[in-house]
This record gives structure tokens, C-alpha cells and sequence, in this order.
């Protein structure tokens, strides 16, 4: 098995591929056929066939799913390419070459593993060497005999031949400090590495945002580090996954509420009685809402505010940035996304804290009648109808288009408004999620992607490949991934987007 940036794979004890996870590009979509091993990259996976073929699938960009001809033996997938080993030993990689990654060095090798813009071959002799981008000596490999490597996106790790571990490259995060003790087999990744004991058990060291380095009790037979979570395959045959689990925030309970609110990994909604419900990811608190009344609810990636109905602000959740130390009030309406939050007082002026990177938390002094808060910038309407906007100004997402707006909604990189002739976007175009479509909509929403809800209740999504359910609708919320509608007239929740459910077999803990 092997495991993604947000997905991950495994190959059956009957040789066909399972996925789960968010399907982006078609990653999810594996091929028919019996494989024998699979690697799982950013967007793309690639997996070799019972016969030594190579067939890979999901974001085909710069040739990462246009594996070359022959037969092969292992395999490994980094962010935009994969190398190979061949039957004869050689290495043979395909895909984006930023650092001369696709460049190997010559000769017959043991194994192979890739990762960013770097790769690493064990020779037969057990001697380690490395090629591509060195970020802090990730491809300056440390002389001696190992029995198995591993890349990460900066660092790499390689088990000497007495068992021990030895980590090289990039220290952030504390990657390259390494446990103590005998292991079997090493899994290096972006922020984080995991490691087999020869006990059979797991350990795991570096960040451990979302629970990723915080393995389950049990006994394993190899691990696989992703992008935010991690995955062993146990002794049984069964996978035991931990960290993220994209888009849990997708498992609506019943009940019925009037609004709802989509962060990263967690939805809030607003029941008819005032009080606050949540789901979803729960890593930090940011489930925990307080009791009492609420007018509004608003989710960041790793918290979330209600308004209450005095007008104060009430946060909850990862404090990073100061996030939770809302401003005293009072307070007419206020708005959530990663890393800072914003409230509009009665007076019209807007406040933000939180996380000022880019300077999304620095109001400009204006009169506005609508605030709202994206992934590194901010937009609010202005009395006269128009709109600003202020922090990050890549992919123009500062940059509104000219005309009054009735309401605004911002994702992690770009804005959309609703005006009379319909909606409207701007931002980062990166897969679709400012391609509005024409015609009128009475609410708007965006994260990575963009929604809509027309008039006679219908949701349609942009920016995504998914199919909306069929309303009638009363509200609409995107979150990273899925989609949550309000349904007309019992208000009770419904969710749809890409992910697909682990299969039976795989567990979670998150």
C-alpha cells in the first residue's frame, strides 16, 4: 500500500488496486488488471503490473502518467515525477524535471525511492547515492552500507545495515531526528518520517499536524508516510490509517439547522435554537463549540467563531496566530477561513486578526456592508456597492471587477460576488473554480471551489468534476473537497464532492 498527499492505495491480496480519499484528477481511478506493486504521488499514482509493466493514472502533468516501455521492479512516485528500477537494475524516471531529477546516475542498483525534486538509489553493495535538487544536503548521502531508503520532500532516511536509522537533508521540523533502536523498514515524507521496529511495531518523529506522527498500538508489516497522514498495513492484512482524513467534514449528522459553515476538515452548523453543532475532524477542539445561543457561525482550517447575539465574538479551536482572541464587540456579522477571521461592527468599519502573512488582517479605512475572509486575503463591499480587497495579491485576487455586489464569498485563492447580471469571480483560475456560469444566483460560496444556488433552489458547483445533487436547496456551503446544501423545507444536511469512503479493511484514527 502506499499513501499520497491526501489519498491513498493498496493493492488487494487478489492483486486489484483500492483508493480512497479525495479524487482529484481521477487519482481514485484505477485501472483494472493484477498489480504487484503501486507508488502513490501527489495527484498521480503508478503501479507495476503481475507481468513487469508500469500503468500509471490521475494528473497527467508533464508526462507523470506516461510511463516508458519495458519491465520493472519497484517503483516510486514523487510530486511531478516517478523513477523505476528495470529488471537489469537500471533507473529510469519520467515527469517534471526542475532539479535534473530525471537524471540518474548510471549503473545497476538494488532499489529506488523519489520524493520533491529528488532520488535516491541502494546499490548492491548498500552504499546510498542521491541526485536532483540538495535542500540542505538531501542528496549528499552519508558514506556506509544500508538496507533500505527513503525520500522525503527534503530529507531522507536509510537504515544501516546493524538496523539502526540515519536521516540527511533539510532539519526542519525536527525530520532528521531520528528514534533509537532496530527497524525493518523506514518511510520518509514532507514533514514527518515512520519507521517498522523490528518488534513489529510503529514509531514516527517530525510535525505532527493532524495526528500523522502518532501511530496506533498494534503490529505492522510496513508503513507508508503521506502529505498529512499515514498508513501501516498490519500483520493481519488489514491498513490502520492516522492524521488527516480529508474531508470528514462531509459526514453530516441529522437534525435540521439554518446555516452552515465548511472549514478544512470540520463543518459547523447553526440549529433553529441558536445553539452551534459540529463534525468532522475534531484534532485540536475545533469541534468543541460552547454552549448557548448563536446568530452566525464561520470555520477556518482548524477552528472556528459564533456570533452571539450581543454582538461579541466567541472562538474555538487551534489558537495559531492569535485566532481566537477576537476583538471585544460588538459585532453585525463576522467571517472565518485559514488562519484569520474578520467582523463587521454596527458602524460599518471591519476588523481582522489572526494571521497577517500577507497582510489580509490590515483593513483598509472604509465604510463596508460586507466582509469576507479567504485562505491569505480578504474582500468586503463597500457602501456604494464595489468591492476591495487586501492581502495576498498573487493570481490577482486582489484585483475585483468593476460593478456592485449584494454578497461575496472567498476561497483559499480567489473571490466570487453575486451582482445583477449573475455571478462573477476572480483569483486563481488553477482548475476552474473562477469559471462562473452564466445566469443569476441567490447565494454563492467558495474554498478550493465555488458553488452556487440559483433561484429555484438548484446547486451547481465550479472548479470541481463532481455532480450536485438535485435540489430544491436554501443554502449552500463549499468546503475543501465537498459540498454541503441546506435542503428545502426540512433544513436537514446534505453532502457530496470527491471522496471516497475507505474500503472494508481500512480504519482511521483522526
Amino acid at each position: 500500500m502506499a499513501a499520497g498527499y491526501w489519498h491513498a492505495c493498496a493493492i488487494r491480496a487478489d492483486g486489484t488496486v483500492a483508493c480512497w480519499g479525495p479524487n482529484r484528477d481521477g487519482v481514485l481511478d484505477a485501472p483494472s488488471g493484477q498489480f504487484s506493486t503501486i507508488a502513490a504521488g501527489y495527484e498521480h499514482n503508478c503501479a507495476i503490473t503481475v507481468d513487469g509493466t508500469i500503468e500509471c493514472w490521475g494528473w497527467d502533468n508533464l508526462g507523470t502518467t506516461d510511463p516508458p516501455d519495458g519491465h520493472f521492479t519497484d517503483i516510486s512516485a514523487g510530486r511531478y515525477h516517478t523513477c523505476a528500477r528495470r529488471i537489469d537494475g537500471d533507473i529510469e524516471c519520467w515527469g517534471g524535471d526542475y532539479a535534473k531529477e530525471l537524471t540518474p546516475p548510471g549503473g545497476h542498483f538494488a532499489a529506488v525511492d523519489t520524493a520533491g525534486s529528488h532520488a535516491c538509489v541502494l546499490r548492491e553493495g548498500g552504499t546510498v547515492q542521491c541526485w536532483g535538487l540538495d535542500d540542505n544536503g538531501s542528496t549528499r548521502a552519508p558514506s556506509g552500507a544500508f538496507t533500505a531508503v527513503s525520500a522525503g520532500l527534503s530529507h531522507v532516511c536509510g537504515i544501516r545495515t546493524a538496523g539502526t536509522i540515519e536521516c540527511w537533508g533539510n532539519p526542519f521540523g525536527d525530520v532528521l531526528d531520528a528514534p533509537g533502536g532496530l527497524f525493518s523498514a523506514v518511510s520518509a515524507s514532507i514533514e514527518h518520517s515512520c519507521a517498522v521496529g523490528i518488534d513489529e511495531s510503529v514509531e514516527c518523529w517530525g510535525s505532527n499536524a493532524f495526528g500523522k506522527a502518532a501511530p496506533p498500538d498494534g503490529r505492522f508489516q510496513t508503513v507508508s508516510a503521506g502529505g498529512e497522514h499515514t498508513c501501516g498495513l498490519r500483520t493481519d492484512g488489514d491498513i490502520h490509517c492516522w492524521g488527516r482524513r480529508f474531508g470528514a467534514g462531509a459526514d453530516a449528522p441529522g437534525g435540521s439547522f439554518s446555516s452552515l459553515a465548511a472549514g478544512g476538515d470540520h463543518t459547523c452548523g447553526l440549529s433553529a435554537d441558536g445553539t452551534i453543532e459540529c463534525w468532522g475532524s475534531d484534532l485540536v477542539g475545533q469541534m468543541d463549540a460552547p454552549g448557548g445561543r448563536f446568530d452566525a457561525v464561520g470555520t477556518g482550517n482548524y477552528f472556528a467563531c459564533g456570533l452571539r447575539s450581543t454582538g461579541t465574538v466567541e472562538c474555538w479551536g487551534y489558537d495559531r496566530f492569535g485566532v481566537l482572541n477576537a476583538p471585544d464587540g460588538p459585532f453585525n456579522a463576522m467571517t472565518a477561513n485559514i488562519g484569520h477571521a474578520c467582523g463587521l461592527r454596527p458602524d460599518g468599519t471591519a476588523v481582522c486578526w489572526g494571521s497577517n502573512s500577507h497582510g489580509q488582517t490590515d483593513v483598509p479605512d472604509r465604510s463596508f456592508i460586507a466582509v469576507a475572509a479567504g485562505g491569505s486575503h480578504t474582500c468586503g463591499i463597500l457602501r456604494d456597492g464595489t468591492a476591495e480587497c487586501w492581502g495576498n495579491s498573487d493570481a490577482g485576487r486582489l484585483n475585483p471587477p468593476e460593478g456592485s455586489f449584494s454578497n461575496l464569498a472567498a476561497g483559499e485563492s480567489h473571490t466570487c460576488g453575486l451582482r445583477a447580471g449573475g455571478a462573477v469571480c476572480w483569483g486563481s483560475n488553477s482548475h476552474g473554480q473562477t469559471g462562473a456560469p452564466g445566469g443569476t444566483f441567490k447565494a454563492i460560496s467558495a474554498s478550493e471551489h465555488s458553488c452556487g444556488l440559483r433561484s429555484d433552489g438548484a446547486a451547481e458547483c465550479w472548479g470541481w468534476s463532481e455532480t450536485s445533487p438535485a435540489g430544491p436547496f436554501a443554502g449552500i456551503e463549499a468546503g475543501r473537497g465537498y459540498a454541503c446544501g441546506l435542503r428545502s423545507p426540512d433544513d436537514t444536511v446534505e453532502c457530496w464532492g470527491t471522496l471516497r469512503a475507505p474500503p472494508e479493511g481500512v480504519s482511521y484514527t483522526n
